[in-house]
């Protein structure tokens, strides 16, 4: 599960994806879509809001996100929720893009021993840097995908099986 750290605030985060113009999601449960206008690359550069195209620019440093949109700055991060109480069965192991982008470094290949939260991925989604990190310790089974590969919502980038418990 991914979510967004907002200005302080964790919200979680599902299904984004641009098609046609149209920005979608379910954030906290809620569908959430956004009229926006795309860049001759196909990166957002201006949302519609109230009815009137507002410019959005963004700047990654380290695991920060600064999002400039209609005159305001807000900060955010993505990051892996601690959804389950310890011991609970949690991923199958799928490790998937939480939204469109563009594979920008593997940081584990098929046979590496990861840990959790360890990250797996670097990708890059409308300009912004997003580390997609392990569900748990365990193995790298497979990666079907390259750098430089572009990837829709919810593709498979790695499957990680768990290290067997002792």
């Amino acid at each position: 599960m991914t979510r967004i750290l907002w200005n302080g605030q964790e919200n979680e985060l599902k299904s984004l994806k641009l098609e046609n113009g149209i920005l979608s999601g379910v954030v906290n449960g809620e569908p959430v879509t956004v009229s926006v206008m795309t860049n001759p690359e196909g990166r957002i550069a201006a949302a519609i809001l109230n009815g009137k195209p507002q410019a959005v620019s963004a700047v990654t440093s380290g695991e920060h996100t600064w999002l400039q949109l209609g005159g305001q700055v807000q900060r955010f991060q993505f990051s892996r929720g601690k959804e389950l109480a310890v011991g609970e069965q949690g991923s199958d192991g799928n490790v998937k893009s939480p939204m469109p982008g563009k594979i920008l470094e593997l940081k584990a290949g098929v046979g590496d021993a990861v840990e959790k939260d360890q990250v797996l991925v670097l990708m890059e989604s409308m300009k912004l840097q997003v580390e997609i990190r392990s569900p748990f310790d365990g193995t790298v089974e497979s990666c079907p995908v390259s750098v430089g590969d572009m990837v829709d919502g919810d593709s498979l980038l790695m499957q990680v099986n768990a290290a067997s418990q002792q």
